[in-house]
């Protein structure tokens, strides 16, 4: 059913026939449904280590380079401050990692606790059940070929732009 838009709300009718199916064509939209989905499925295999696949990210860029200030982790990771310090604080809250000052007053260094190394050892066997479930879905190639291709889709666009060029 095509739905025709009231041109009182300001909107001719038929003005968005034309974009009504693209969403699907949007590369952000599909990467972002595809973030979703493997999500949940990442969890689920983290859960019984009691981390989540977000959490897991950024104790394993911490354990990978300790002591680490939150920005480097963000930079890393291509996540916003907001978002590595929402799991630095999950991560802190469960004393997996801790918080000490660094040279410059302003900035917070972050390393693992002996809990933390512990909890990733046990994360390990859980996120290669998780790797091993998509290559089956996807077969490695696939698999494989996805892991590069969103690396440097993440490397070519992460750095944040204020507005459009």
């Amino acid at each position: 059913m095509v739905r025709k838009y009231a041109s009182t709300r300001g909107i001719p009718a038929g003005a968005l026939d034309a974009y009504r199916m693209r969403g699907f064509d949007c590369l952000c939209g599909n990467t972002r449904m595809a973030a979703r989905a493997l999500t949940s499925l990442y969890d689920a295999y983290l859960a019984p280590a009691g981390i989540t696949s977000s959490q897991l990210a950024v104790l394993w860029c911490v354990i990978g380079g300790e002591p680490l200030a939150m920005g480097e982790i963000a930079r890393f990771l291509v996540m916003d401050k907001t978002t590595v310090s929402r799991n630095v604080a999950a991560l802190a809250g469960a004393g997996l990692v801790e918080t000490r000052p660094g040279e410059d007053a302003r900035v917070r260094q972050l390393a693992s606790t002996a809990k933390g190394r512990r909890t990733f050892r046990a994360a390990m066997p859980l996120w290669e059940s998780a790797q091993a479930h998509v290559t089956r879905q996807l077969g490695s190639t696939r698999f494989l070929d996805a892991v590069v291709r969103t690396r440097r889709l993440a490397r070519a666009l992460g750095t944040p732009r204020s507005g459009a060029t």
